[in-house]
C-alpha cells in the first residue's frame, strides 16, 4: 500500500477513508477482472488423434473435433496431374528425417499426412485439403495450425493458405501463405493481395526460421512449427510463428495488409514431385478469442474487497469493546 493510501486509511476523517475503500476495491476489481480474461477462449478445435481420424482414416468428408465443416481433398489447381498418386492419411510427424524429433507437432503420436507420387517437373502432383470454418473468424479471434515438412526439391513446395471462400462462386481467393519450398532455407509467408496463380501474393517475407527441409543438422528439424493468425481489423492481421524446438525463437509480425473479408477457410497443400519422404504434416487446427476484462469479475471483485474492509472494521470496533468489558471487570 502507499503511503499517501495509508496515510488516508490512518484519517479520522470518515469520508477519506470511504473514498479510499472504494478506490483500493476498485483497483482490485479491475485487477481480477483482468487476470480473469488473460485465457483464450476456444471456439474451434479438431487434431489428428479425433475420433474421425481413427486407424489412419484422414479422408475426404472426414470431420473431427468442432466448429469447421468436413475436409474436402484431391489434386488442385491448373497444370497439376490429375492422375498422379496421392495420399491423405495420420501419422507420425515426428520421423520425417529419419530420426526421432521431440518436441513435434503429433497429438497421440499422430499429425494430418499428406504425401504426393508419380508427379514429374512439368507434371507435379499436387494434393490439397479444404475445410471451412462454420463461423467466419471475428476482429481479435486467432486461427491457429501447427505444420512440419519433409524434404523437398526444386520446385517443391509445401505449406497453408486462409482463405476467402465465396459459396456463390465455389472458388476461395487466398488472402494469406506460409510455406516452405525446396528452392529455398527458410519459411516464407505472403500477404497483401491475391493478383493470380502466375503472379501470386502482393508482399512475401522471408522468416528467420529455418524449414526442416534444410537437412538433419538445423534446429528445425522435424519439430514443426506453430502459425498463429490473428485478425487485428477488417484490413489487418498480426502473425506469429513459433518453432516447436526452440520457442524462444519465435517472430511476431504486426499490423499486415488483409485484402478481404471474410476469413473462412482453410486449405493445406502439397506440392511436391512425390518422394515417399516428401510428406507434407499438420495438426493442431483451433480457432481462439482473448476476452476483454469482464464487467461482472471487476464489480464483484470491488464489492468483495469493500466486504472484507467493512468486516475487519466491525472486527476491531468488537475487540476494542471485548477488551474494555475485561478491563472492567
Amino acid at each position: 500500500m502507499s503511503t499517501l493510501f495509508k496515510s488516508i486509511f490512518d484519517s479520522r476523517r470518515p469520508r477519506a477513508r470511504r473514498v479510499a475503500s472504494a478506490a483500493v476495491a476498485g483497483l482490485v476489481g479491475w485487477a481480477m477482472g483482468h487476470s480473469a480474461a488473460v485465457h483464450a477462449v476456444i471456439l474451434a478445435s479438431d487434431n489428428a488423434a479425433n475420433t474421425a481420424y481413427s486407424g489412419g482414416a484422414w479422408a475426404n468428408g472426414s470431420n473431427g473435433g468442432t466448429g469447421f465443416s468436413q475436409w474436402f481433398q484431391g489434386p488442385t489447381g491448373s497444370g497439376v496431374n490429375q492422375a498422379a498418386t496421392w495420399g491423405f492419411t495420420t501419422a507420425t510427424a515426428s520421423t520425417v528425417f529419419g530420426t526421432y524429433a521431440t518436441p513435434n507437432i503429433d497429438t497421440n503420436g499422430v499429425s494430418w499426412s499428406m504425401g504426393a507420387y508419380n508427379g514429374t517437373s512439368s507434371d507435379p502432383a499436387g494434393p490439397g485439403a479444404y475445410r471451412d470454418l462454420n463461423t467466419s473468424l471475428q476482429v481479435g479471434q486467432t486461427l491457429q495450425l501447427s505444420m512440419a515438412t519433409g524434404y523437398m526439391s526444386n520446385p517443391g513446395q509445401e505449406g497453408f493458405q486462409i482463405q476467402n471462400f465465396n459459396s456463390t462462386t465455389g472458388y476461395g481467393t487466398p488472402l494469406f501463405q506460409i510455406a516452405a519450398a525446396g528452392s529455398g532455407s527458410y519459411y516464407v509467408f505472403s500477404y497483401g493481395g491475391y493478383t493470380s496463380p502466375t503472379t501470386g501474393f502482393a508482399d512475401s517475407q522471408l522468416t528467420g526460421i529455418a524449414s526442416a527441409h534444410t537437412g538433419v543438422t538445423t534446429p528445425n528439424n522435424g519439430n514443426g512449427i506453430t502459425v498463429a493468425f490473428t485478425l487485428e481489423s477488417p484490413t489487418s492481421f498480426n502473425l506469429t510463428i513459433t518453432p516447436l524446438a526452440d520457442p524462444s525463437a519465435a517472430e511476431t509480425f504486426t499490423n499486415l495488409t488483409l485484402t478481404n473479408l471474410p476469413v473462412n477457410q482453410l486449405f493445406l497443400y502439397n506440392d511436391n514431385l512425390g518422394l515417399a519422404a516428401q510428406y507434407a504434416y499438420f495438426n493442431n487446427l483451433e480457432v481462439t478469442a482473448t476476452p476483454e476484462p469482464a464487467p461482472a469479475a471487476m464489480v464483484l471483485g470491488g464489492v468483495a474487497m469493500l466486504a472484507l474492509m467493512r468486516r475487519r472494521k466491525f472486527g476491531a470496533k468488537a475487540a476494542l469493546s471485548g477488551r474494555d468489558k475485561i478491563q472492567g471487570t
